[in-house]
């Protein structure tokens, strides 16, 4: 399949295996496709681009798109980067309902603001905010001030001492 020149690579990668593996699996009715990066590679004529492909192919952006979900990445190296003979499957989802589980929620901000005062108690055990940091920065010299201070409050001997 040949695409426009002005797609991006990625854009291009989604839509051939969109076009070549999951529709056509779809339509077939199978629960499950491999895609492997060597023969995506070489049937868009590309060489040098494993690692776009790869990481395509593992991008939620390309699974939501597709309407699958990855459950397993196969072969490859140990450290599990980029290679032409990785293979990922993925389950083919069916329907709106189970689609939506893979889009990605909107973020409305009450995450983060559900962790306000998360520490509220501690540091009023501390004293308070204020009074845990002055007491931090009262604890003892730097040791990039005075390096032999901290061992002579120790009885030890300091640094050319």
């Amino acid at each position: 399949m040949v695409y426009g020149g002005l797609m991006a690579p990625t854009d291009v990668t989604r839509k051939h295996v969109i076009a070549v593996y999951v529709e056509p699996a779809r339509a077939r009715g199978e629960r499950t496709v491999q895609v492997r990066v060597g023969s995506v590679l070489k049937e868009l004529g590309w060489t040098n681009r494993t690692p776009s492909v790869f990481s395509t192919l593992s991008s939620r952006t390309f699974q939501r798109e597709a309407g699958v979900e990855l459950i397993e990445k196969r072969g490859g190296p140990a450290s599990g980067g980029p290679s032409t003979t990785v293979k990922f499957v993925y389950r083919i989802l069916e329907g709106d309902k189970e689609m939506a589980k893979t889009r990605t929620p909107s973020h409305s901000g009450q995450g983060i603001m559900g962790l306000y005062g998360v520490c509220s108690e501690v540091f009023r055990k501390l004293g308070g905010g204020e009074a845990y940091l002055m007491a931090e920065r009262d604890w003892g010299p730097d040791t990039w001030e005075d390096p032999t201070a901290e061992h002579r409050k120790h009885g030890m001997r300091g640094p050319g001492e």
